[in-house]
């Protein structure tokens, strides 16, 4: 049995050294975990099934610009980004020099292991809209594609970003295909009324539950809507998946190891995000502006899971192309240094989130879930993100590691991490 005492174990390797950290993955990663914040906020508020079900807590011209904003900027672009870095950092961490006989492998999955329990806490604990166990989950999988040639690895993203639209067109051609025979008819809307039914049904338990329920029953309620939300998991997990392979692929020409070197690439990812990410994304936007869009399978939603899953990706390349070329050219550095320390301390800030909107919504705190509009989830957004700025500035003063972080390490190391700065 493993005793906790093994974290006092001598190991011939460490992680990476601040030093000689790349500050670049650092800014995206901060800037990542400020778009998470944005998309999560108003289902931090919410029942997390609304995102399935066209759910629309709020009304109002205000609000509705407020969820246009937020779906044509942020949704399915920063978790994209986030990601896309998960592949690259799977790539630097495969790639550290260890003693002779030494395999990173062992340290590579009890480092996705850890992550994993960290995901499981996060979802029973605080949050069921976690992405951390999904993030562990293809971690494992991952090693798989270790040695899986350049072209080849293209061709598996593309397969997993293709799965969801194939599934998606699929079920829309059934349910136009059911509507040549009545009985077929009859019997598919029967079943999605029953569907409709169940999730209205767990929305509005949620929104008693959260705000006036104990511990306890918070936690039964966590458990019952992440069940409810894994049913769609075909839908979006993929792309997940396919972010890493192109992350991956990304280190392996060393694409923001140096950016001068790849100075057109990123112009031309910059072009053709923008016209490419652009028009789909606003498709998508106006699609969903009215907010009882039905979420039964039809050429809508088949167009919607097109627009999201290429758009999505084509405007978050566009994002990280724009900021590459903007601090290559000395513009952005502000940005930087406020962006880097949230990004070296990303899993203690994403986590930090919903440690907050507990706080915030949850009846052990100020209870005000469901009672936060759009429009105001974006100012309290922008609050706890430049509070999260100062806060990582203050904390990597004196520590080397945020708490999470220096956790995750010495677990994954099997030896404590130095954890205080010397500072004079």
């Amino acid at each position: 049995m493993i005793k906790i005492k093994f974290l006092r174990m001598k190991n011939n390797f460490t992680p990476t050294l601040p030093s000689n950290r790349i500050q670049l993955l650092d800014v995206l990663r901060g800037f990542a975990i400020f778009g998470i914040l944005m998309v999560n906020m108003q289902i931090m508020n919410a029942p997390l099934v609304s995102m399935i079900s066209g759910l629309k807590l709020w009304s109002g011209m205000a609000n509705d610009l407020s969820g246009g904003f937020i779906r044509l900027f942020f949704e399915s672009k920063f978790y994209v980004i986030f990601s896309l870095l998960f592949g690259y950092g799977f790539w630097l961490f495969m790639n550290k020099r260890l003693p002779e006989g030494r395999s990173i492998n062992g340290v590579y999955l009890r480092r996705v292991f850890f992550l994993l329990l960290f995901g499981i806490a996060h979802v029973v604990l605080l949050w069921p809209g976690d992405i951390l166990v999904i993030y562990a989950i293809f971690g494992f999988l991952l090693l798989l594609f270790r040695k899986t040639p350049n072209r080849k690895l293209i061709r598996w993203a593309l397969a997993f970003m293709l799965i969801p639209i194939v599934v998606s067109g699929i079920l829309a051609f059934f349910v136009w295909l059911a509507g040549f025979h009545p009985e077929a008819k009859i019997a598919m809307e029967a079943g999605f009324a029953e569907g409709s039914k169940q999730i209205t049904a767990l929305a509005d338990k949620a929104l008693r539950v959260y705000p006036e329920g104990s511990f306890r029953e918070i936690v039964q309620m966590r458990l019952e809507e992440y069940r409810m939300v894994m049913h769609g998991f075909i839908f979006f997990y993929p792309n997940v998946l396919a972010m890493f392979l192109l992350g991956l692929y990304g280190a392996r020409k060393g694409y923001l190891q140096d950016t001068v070197k790849h100075y057109l690439f990123f112009r031309k990812t910059l072009l053709w995000g923008l016209i490419i990410g652009l028009p789909l994304n606003l498709l998508n936007t106006l699609v969903f502006m009215p907010g009882q869009v039905s979420t039964q399978p039809s050429f809508f939603t088949f167009m919607t899971t097109i627009a999201s899953g290429f758009g999505g990706l084509a405007l978050s390349l566009a994002y990280v192309a724009g900021i590459v070329l903007l601090l290559n050219a000395g513009y952005l550095k502000t940005f930087a240094k406020w962006l880097a320390p949230v990004g070296r301390m990303a899993l203690t800030n994403y986590l930090t989130h919903s440690i907050l909107a507990n706080i915030l919504f949850m009846s052990f705190g100020f209870a005000l879930y469901g009672k936060v509009n759009i429009w105001s989830g974006i100012l309290i957004t922008l609050a706890i993100f430049i509070l999260q700025i100062a806060f990582s500035k203050f904390w990597l003063k004196y520590f080397h590691f945020g708490p999470f972080e220096w956790l995750w390490r010495s677990l994954t190391y099997l030896q404590w991490q130095p954890m205080r700065k010397h500072v004079e």
